[in-house]
């Protein structure tokens, strides 16, 4: 153990039938708990998971002195025989084990170990007396609780115990639950689960009732009437027809007339437009729709499609590039555009030639009128839509296409109501508007617009919304003559945040004083040749390279120790393996980067963010960087600076920015993005092919939508 040296433990049991291996996997764990967050610290005596020292303390005690305890109770408890003795202390290490893996990609709150370490011990007492392990399980979540009664199987409580963590997790996570469901079919309380999924996202459930899966068995013998009407869509032509499930219920639609409706690709995105409206419409009425979330997310893959087409057209004509939506109607056009936020060029939005998505949809409209357009979409979207236009500089164009006091009408809309919504979104998406609007006159107005807010929700006493109002109230606030550095200092001090404009250098350090970052590349040809021109980046006079069949190391050989491991693009869903056999290797080594850099399509992001650790301080997105994709990153990684797109990422940027992190990382200097910012500037100044590229990438010091989710998040906290 950590605190009693191997030889004490000898000496103690040296008259028993112990095993020390047991006892050395689990020293290996402590001492893992230990070090980890512990940055340059020799030998740490304290577990650290939050910056409140007591809490800090209660956690070393529980995994350092409580689990030393119950290793030498369980060695000195006679009524235990070997195999027991076998059974608890290789379950303990399992239990360490698995709560340090869930803290370093954040899937545990770090601070239930004591809860977790006094279950563990009552569990072990209570399967000793041949009593049920289930009391002492209620508190637990399921990421605590998940491991910790698995050496009880043969307990009288361990089935019940099993499924009251599974059915508390899975009512709370209906969104992921689907992939878990595999080993609790035989469990009554599944089939609720299921029907509970079903009408959340009715998506989810189809795809499994259409599988080769135990699990499809379970949901084809569901008796929920909404999870039958599923299945029998599933059986039909085309499950394509799952988003129009309200029209079926409803009696307005059947499923043999929609199998034709829905045949042609074009016919079946302006159905899937026509019914949105419709849908959207009844939920303004106060409606519940089933639908509209699956409506929602087959409409974004089929808008995908259109846009990613007309990207990879980007040097051709624009009667070529744009042909596939040359018959679109404005408000078809107004749903590509929303759909696309993570996927848009600029050029595929708006260009000089007047050719794109915005151009056309304005061009479209008889009359050439805005408000016309988001009344006739009920507003679905629109404070999205209107961030979208600020990012793309159109927000002025498409004000000045409506009477003014309807356009005053819209932008009062656009900052109201902000405390309503279940997550900040919409006030996410408020924030990174204000870092692209340059009109000063509306940039007046809308600061008016979110103090006349804020003095709305302090008299109501809405905590979230005075929250929301004062967070944005000081990101607008008239920046003057303070440079950028000025700026972010003032912001990090307001906001009680560490530094905004720059990341220190020992925060990249492992406790060996080496910084390890982690590239994600996928198997597509744009993987495969971002990984070639990655690749270049490091002559062999600076670093060291070498490579396995599933990833690539590189470390430095002059400077500050670095040392990067980027997965080797292999065909999907090889890709994916390689990444799974690398994570899985960095776990074993108790290894945990600090940088993590994604390259890839959109469609890949969700792969980079399931395998990002909570020791993220920097992130490289390179595109996707909606609000989502933020949130995730800062959910798991909470003081990460993130760089991010309004667009899809290119090597042509991707490459200097890494550059010159890497020059920055190995001069052992702190990242200083504002300094940074202002040389990449210098660089693309020249480069008229990419500098309006570069200037779609958004740096962690202006990335006003990913500090507004720290700051909410941290006072969100502090007032629980």
């Amino acid at each position: 153990m950590v605190i009693c040296t191997k030889w004490k433990w000898q000496q103690w049991f040296a008259d028993t039938d112990w095993s020390p291996g047991f006892h050395d996997n689990i020293d290996k764990e402590q001492a893992a708990a230990l070090k980890f967050g512990a940055k340059g610290e020799a030998k740490p005596d304290v577990v650290k998971v939050s910056d409140d020292r007591s809490l800090n303390l209660q956690v070393t005690n529980a995994l350092i002195k409580q689990v030393d305890a119950i290793q030498v109770d369980i060695e000195r408890d006679s009524a235990m025989d070997h195999r027991l003795k076998v059974k608890y202390l290789s379950g303990m290490h399992q239990v360490l084990r698995d709560y340090n893996t869930k803290r370093a990609y954040g899937r545990i709150h770090p601070e239930e170990a004591p809860a977790m370490v006094a279950a563990y011990q009552n569990m072990m007492k209570a399967d000793v007396a041949g009593k049920s392990i289930l009391p002492y399980i209620k508190s637990l979540s399921f990421e605590a609780g998940e491991r910790l009664i698995e050496p009880f199987q043969d307990n009288p409580g361990y089935k019940e115990a099993r499924m009251e963590l599974f059915s508390k997790y899975a009512f709370d996570n209906t969104e992921t639950i689907m992939p878990k469901l595999g080993p609790y079919l035989d469990y009554p309380m599944t089939d609720s689960i299921i029907a509970a999924v079903a009408r959340l996202n009715p998506n989810q459930v189809l795809t499994y009732a259409t599988s080769y899966t135990p699990t499809a068995n379970a949901i084809r013998r569901n008796k929920d009437a909404l999870v039958q009407t599923i299945v029998s869509i599933g059986r039909s032509k085309s499950i394509k027809i799952l988003p129009f499930i309200d029209e079926i219920l409803a009696g307005r639609a059947t499923v043999s007339d929609l199998e034709k409706s829905v045949e042609n690709d074009d016919q079946y995105f302006r159905q899937m437009v026509k019914t949105t409206i419709q849908l959207q419409k009844r939920k303004v009425d106060g409606e519940t729709i089933l639908g509209l979330k699956a409506m929602n997310d087959n409409m974004r893959a089929k808008s995908l499609r259109y846009i990613r087409e007309i990207n990879d057209l980007h040097e051709e004509s624009a009667p070529v590039r744009f042909r596939i939506v040359k018959d679109f109607s404005p408000e078809e056009l107004y749903y590509l555009i929303v759909n696309g936020q993570e996927e848009l060029y600029t050029s595929s939005y708006t260009n000089h030639a007047g050719a794109g998505l915005y151009d056309q949809m304005m061009a479209r409209m008889k009359p050439p009128r805005g408000d016309s357009l988001l009344l006739l979409v009920s507003f679905d979207r629109f404070k999205k839509f209107l961030a979208m236009a600020a990012g793309f500089n159109t927000l002025d164009n498409f004000l000045k296409s409506m009477a003014s006091e309807n356009s005053t009408y819209l932008m009062k809309k656009f900052v109201s109501n902000l405390e309503k919504t279940e997550d900040p979104e919409d006030a996410v998406d408020v924030a990174n508007s204000f870092g692209s609007i340059r009109d000063e006159k509306l940039m007046a107005f809308l600061r008016s617009e979110v103090q006349s807010n804020f003095n709305y929700v302090k008299r109501k006493n809405d905590q979230r919304g005075i929250v929301i109002y004062e967070l944005l109230g000081s990101l607008f606030a008239p920046e003057g003559k303070n440079t950028d550095s000025a700026w972010a200092r003032q912001m990090s001090a307001k906001l009680q945040l560490p530094p905004i404009n720059y990341v220190e250098f020992n925060t990249l350090l492992n406790d060996s004083g080496r910084i390890y970052q982690q590239v994600f590349f996928y198997g597509d040809k744009d993987g495969q040749d971002s990984y070639a021109s990655f690749m270049g980046n490091f002559p062999s006079s600076d670093w060291k390279v070498s490579k396995n069949t599933s990833w690539t190391t590189i470390s430095s050989i002059k400077g500050k120790p670095t040392t990067i491991f980027a997965n080797n693009p292999i065909d999907e869903p090889g890709d994916k393996e390689a990444i799974s056999k690398l994570s899985a290797y960095l776990d074993e080594k108790g290894i945990h980067p600090t940088i993590f850099i994604h390259r890839g399509h959109s469609y890949h992001v969700n792969t980079t963010l399931d395998n990002l650790q909570s020791t993220a301080r920097i992130v490289v997105l390179g595109s996707c960087g909606g609000y989502h994709n933020l949130a995730v990153v800062l959910e798991k990684a909470p003081e990460a600076h993130i760089i991010s797109s309004k667009q899809v990422g290119t090597r042509w940027v991707n490459e200097p920015i890494i550059r010159s992190l890497e020059d920055q990382v190995r001069a052992g200097k702190n990242v200083d993005w504002v300094n940074m910012w202002a040389s990449l500037s210098k660089k693309f100044a020249g480069d008229a092919r990419n500098k309006p590229l570069f200037d779609d990438y958004v740096p962690p010091h202006k990335n006003l939508g990913a500090i507004f989710i720290k700051a909410y998040r941290q006072i969100m906290k502090d007032n629980k």
